[in-house]
């Protein structure tokens, strides 16, 4: 019998409410700081949104968080290949 973990449940819906808020923030024509702030929180959640749904919500709490840890730290090191990669495959390009 599985037995579906809260802090995941929890976790997916409070990052689909942040995703709608940062497509609120953007789409607004107020301020050009609510435009970054929803940028940026539309960054995170996305990024949360990949950890967060590829775990299964029975997995136990301390899996599910070096799951979610190893998912930032690949998310990361990816990013920090592209910013060491990004001027050597600009000379190549030259």
């Amino acid at each position: 019998m599985e037995t579906k973990n809260k802090f995941i449940i929890h976790s997916q819906t409070l990052i689909i409410i942040m995703m709608v808020l940062s497509f609120f923030l953007i789409i607004q024509k107020i301020s050009p700081m609510l435009y970054k702030t929803g940028l940026i929180i539309l960054i995170v959640s996305a990024v949360s949104q990949m950890a967060f749904g590829n775990i299964s919500p029975a997995a136990r709490p301390g899996k599910a968080v070096k799951l979610i840890i190893m998912a930032y730290l690949i998310v990361g090191a990816v990013f920090g290949l592209g910013v060491v990669l990004a001027p050597f495959l600009v000379n190549i390009g030259r």
